[in-house]
């Protein structure tokens, strides 16, 4: 087997275990192991719970060759994937550490992967509408791939070829405006300011109910999207927005403290009273041990406790 080129491999082997594909995609898309999904026209590349690349579509004819007369100061892809029959490309650039989307995610580094992204699909003049989802696979016969840099990005690396400014990465995005890692930005920011003042409506609730109501406001939002996340990726978000916005909620918060220690009273007040009872035989039969003559070393061997639990008893 021909060995590939090592940037090739690089995206390879951060694909999803088992992405969406298709060779049609009038035909939709569908879920099969990495392998067979390799044989496929189109590729998901990444991952639904982290962005290992930033992919763009250029949809003119001219979208390669203008990488190199056009685009003067625009950061090198690392790959080009072009569509010889009319020039179209998509603009694939490697990050170095994936920008994750999980509930125990930060939201600092989703903001600025975010702004970056926006800032590249400008100068790139980009489709707005590409979702990222799919992308055209470089390794398909189909298409004519470019590689230009093996070298994978740091946010940082792409950043300093941008005009970015602190304005332009907390700036707020609309629903039809957020594709990608805009969609977590938005729900983020558009549902803590909504969390800041509900919370109050929720004081006297637990905190489960005060989640669920926080999953259910970030769904909402989530259908508005013109390709929404799934549920598991809403979660994730609604559960850091409703643990911060718990945690400083002092009302909330300490009926929360008040709560856990009344349950965790009234848990070792009855442990403590079953785990007497328990023994309270093994007391009795240590006592009459203990008149016979026996030490507590003997005592304990004999009815299966440790010696020190024999001393504290017959002190």
């Amino acid at each position: 087997m021909q060995q590939l080129p090592l940037a090739l491999e690089q995206i390879i082997n951060k694909l999803p275990a088992k992405p969406y594909c298709s060779d049609d995609l009038s035909y939709g898309v569908k879920v099969r192991p990495k392998a067979i999904a390799l044989l496929k026209r189109y590729i998901q590349a990444n991952h639904p719970y982290y962005t290992n690349f930033l992919i763009f579509d250029l949809d003119y004819p001219t979208a390669y060759v203008d990488f190199f007369y056009a685009m003067v100061g625009v950061p090198t892809p690392n790959l080009i994937v072009e569509n010889p029959e009319n020039g179209h490309a998509h603009y694939i650039y490697q990050l170095e550490t994936p920008i994750y989307n999980t509930d125990a995610s930060r939201p600092k580094p989703i903001q600025y992967g975010n702004a970056i992204y926006m800032a590249l699909r400008e100068v790139l003049q980009a489709d707005q509408g590409y979702t990222g989802l799919i992308t055209k696979n470089a390794l398909h016969e189909h298409w004519r791939t470019h590689l230009l840099r093996e070298q994978p990005y740091t946010l940082k690396q792409l950043s300093e070829r941008l005009d970015l400014t602190t304005h332009k990465i907390n700036k707020p995005i609309a629903p039809d405006e957020a594709v990608g890692l805009g969609r977590n930005c938005c729900i983020f920011h558009t549902v803590r300011k909504w969390a800041y003042v509900e919370i109050r409506s929720y004081r006297g609730s637990t905190y489960t109910q005060w989640l669920q109501g926080v999953i259910d406001h970030c769904m909402k939002l989530n259908g508005e999207f013109t390709l929404p996340m799934s549920y598991n990726e809403v979660k994730g978000i609604a559960k850091s927005i409703a643990r911060w916005v718990w945690k400083r909620d002092s009302y909330s918060y300490q009926e929360f403290i008040d709560r856990q220690t009344r349950k965790s009273k009234l848990g070792a007040a009855k442990g403590g009273t079953a785990r007497s009872m328990q023994y309270q035989d093994k007391r009795k039969q240590a006592q009459q041990l203990k008149v016979q003559g026996l030490n507590n070393t003997q005592i304990a061997k004999h009815i299966g406790v440790h010696r020190n639990s024999v001393n504290t008893w017959l002190k």
